[in-house]
């Protein structure tokens, strides 16, 4: 398979869009578009930062031996760093530096478009974990709170 088609394949199996796959990896939307026409092909170093961005191994797309996924992979749940900073009762731009820092297994900050400003992919699942907390449960007791009572 061609980089354009596993490509084409994973971003279709995960349900994202050129738009997001942007955002997460601060890579252009008209490189993008090249990559999936078969155009251009990224570095070894740019596919390795789609990769990850996608929840893929690293060499997903040099390894020749990797073959489609039997069993799609399921999109992984993301927070905000504003939800997480909320969750953890921190500002935003503590826990940005943090991250940043790379002192949460938890998180990863992404080279943003033009390495102006960072992306920051928070896995949902392995914060939850981390953190001690039902994610569910959090987001029923905060949508619980907001609701106006005595109407």
């Amino acid at each position: 398979m061609t980089f354009s088609q596993k490509l084409k394949y994973i971003l279709s199996e995960q349900n994202i869009s050129q738009s997001e796959l942007s955002r997460l990896t601060g890579i252009n939307k008209s490189s993008i578009c090249q990559y999936l026409s078969g155009k251009n092909i990224p570095s070894k170093k740019r596919q390795g930062v789609i990769a990850t961005a996608i929840g893929m191994p690293e060499d997903y797309f040099g390894n020749e031996n990797f073959k489609e996924p039997s069993i799609p992979y399921p999109k992984i749940p993301r927070l905000t760093l504003t939800e997480t900073a909320g969750i953890m009762g921190v500002s935003q731009r503590a826990l940005a530096l943090a991250i940043q820092q790379g002192m949460y297994s938890w998180a990863q900050a992404l080279p943003g478009r033009n390495k102006k400003r960072p992306i920051y992919f928070i896995n949902a699942i392995t914060f939850a974990k981390a953190q001690g907390i039902d994610l569910e449960e959090y987001k029923k007791c905060t949508c619980e709170a907001a609701t106006p009572t005595g109407a």
